[in-house]
């Protein structure tokens, strides 16, 4: 079963809490035009307005518009996880140790150089 990205966008809103004019305001746009990109089908917005929802809902723009994957998948989480720490300001150092947490996840061993 496929996940739209109406649906995906609305329930990544809604689980960081955020109203459709607090959504509408961090990306630039109007309540009403969240509200379509939420409902309507087939949602089409700009590449430059993909990019902004993901930013502010902190996941990839590739999981928003891949209508295969209901979840995002572990490369769709990396690019979310860099793109979030580049826009916090994190080094490389850090961004390393965040991949070393989620390859933990993956594979269960503890990642190198934290023993």
């Amino acid at each position: 079963m496929s996940v739209e990205f109406g649906e995906k966008l609305r329930r990544r809103r809604q689980q960081l809490g955020l109203t459709l004019d607090e959504l509408a305001e961090k990306v630039g746009s109007r309540k009403a035009y969240i509200w379509q990109l939420e409902n309507k089908k087939p949602a089409k917005p700009s590449g430059e307005l993909l990019l902004k929802l993901a930013n502010v809902l902190d996941i990839s723009a590739e999981y928003l518009i891949d209508d295969s994957s209901p979840e995002p998948n572990d490369r769709q989480v990396r690019i979310a996880l860099a793109r979030g720490a580049i826009n916090r300001g994190l080094s490389q150092r850090d961004l390393d140790k965040l991949f070393g947490i989620s390859d933990t996840e993956n594979d269960g061993e503890t990642p190198k150089g934290s023993q």
